[in-house]
């Protein structure tokens, strides 16, 4: 990443011989010139970039120090592509920021914390200021912790254009078809309101997205589209949870048949309605598996305090076809920190006799377990049919196999 953002600002700066000229040529003629001075601007440049990966106003802070400094962060237009807005953010601020990085992609963060106020109006007045440059944005990250009325609406309204899958992009270029051109840029999306509770389904970026590769989502229901989704290579994915029983089931199968790509998948399922006995109908028959041919890890996660493992996660497992997986986890976070003994899910046996029909036996090599997914017979067995398996580590302790 690193030599990326290199490579981004040094050629901003040997662009103009100018600006590396005036380093050292200081207002003051009669002023000492310091050895930080005489580093290369490239190195500079280096060093200012590290700096703003940890701190989003490092390039405002570097820019007041000196006149040298200053010029070089004006000039390294990259340096300024992070726009990371809050409640309490300072729009006029944030307008000349995104004048500064010029024509360079943005990382655009749009954040809620939990002792601050938000508002529908808040968020859209922000959204406004965002709007015309989200052409540009390489990520985009939307994330609220508190919930209020209609944030949704505000937060993605931009964002939902006239769908492409009404045009034949094949005859069409991108920027012929309406809101395609949105989100030609964009490589990185992360959507996360786990508070919602509007059911609605939206559709980004006129369903056309070209580059993006990496989708963190929980708290949306979102349509599911091959030019959107079908590129992806990386999915953390927590379930809506409007929907349970075989649509679940059937909805998420569909979803991972078109984002065939997956390299990496994280999966949590909850539910927000009131689970059904009977199982419902579906258009997935029960011999029918979605195939993920390139997918090398898998994480399974429950976030609730539920005793036992919900059925459509144990239904999805065993129709996941995955011929090259690396690498399990099973993840239980609302385990107690430094506690060993917690009681097993219920429903265990069902999951890993899935995971034993579909996990390749000549590929798993790396098996992380914790907290309630622990026991010890069904891990045994899952280990002794494993014969690749070459680490597995059990609420945090290693043990290496031979």
């Amino acid at each position: 990443m690193t030599s990326v953002l290199g490579a981004a600002s040094i050629s901003a700066l040997t662009s103009r011989p100018s600006m590396t000229l005036s380093l050292y040529h200081s207002p003051n003629p009669n002023s000492p010139l310091h050895p930080i001075h005489l580093l290369p601007p490239e190195l500079v440049v280096h060093v200012f970039m590290l700096g703003s990966v940890d701190d989003v106003m490092f390039p405002v802070l570097v820019s007041h120090v000196c006149h040298s400094w200053r010029s070089i962060a004006l000039h390294a237009y990259s340096l300024w592509r992070r726009v990371s807005l809050s409640p309490g953010s300072n729009l006029d601020m944030w307008k000349e920021r995104i004048y500064r990085a010029r024509s360079c992609t943005l990382d655009i963060a749009l954040m809620s914390g939990p002792c601050l106020e938000l508002s529908h109006d808040m968020i859209a007045l922000q959204m406004h200021l965002l709007a015309p440059h989200l052409s540009r944005s390489r990520s985009l990250d939307i994330q609220f912790d508190r919930h209020t009325l209609y944030l949704w609406n505000a937060a993605l309204g931009p964002l939902c254009r006239p769908s492409s899958s009404l045009w034949d992009c094949q005859y069409f270029s991108s920027y012929d078809l309406p809101g395609c051109k949105l989100a030609n840029q964009l490589e990185a999306l992360t959507l996360r309101y786990p508070r919602n509770d509007d059911t609605k389904e939206f559709t980004l970026f006129g369903g056309f997205a070209p580059r993006l590769v990496r989708l963190t989502i929980q708290g949306i229901h979102l349509t599911w589209l091959p030019d959107l989704f079908g590129r992806l290579v990386y999915l953390d994915y927590t379930h809506h949870g409007f929907s349970n029983g075989q649509a679940a089931v059937n909805e998420i199968l569909s979803m991972l048949q078109i984002s065939c790509r997956l390299r990496d998948l994280r999966f949590c399922f909850v539910t927000k309605v009131e689970r059904q006995e009977s199982r419902l109908v579906g258009r997935f028959p029960a011999n029918e598996v979605a195939t993920l041919p390139f997918l090398e890890s898998l994480s399974l996660r429950i976030d609730n305090a539920d005793v036992e493992v919900p059925p459509e996660l144990t239904t999805i497992v065993s129709r996941l076809h995955v011929p090259t997986l690396k690498t399990l986890h099973m993840l239980d976070p609302q385990t107690v920190d430094g506690s060993r003994h917690h009681t097993p899910f219920a429903r265990l046996p069902a999951l890993f006799d899935g995971l034993s029909l579909r996990a390749p036996s000549t590929t798993l090599s790396d098996l992380i377990v914790e907290g309630r997914w622990v026991e010890p017979l069904l891990l045994s067995s899952l280990v002794t049919q494993s014969i690749s398996l070459k680490t597995i580590v059990v609420n945090g302790i290693t043990q290496m196999l031979k």
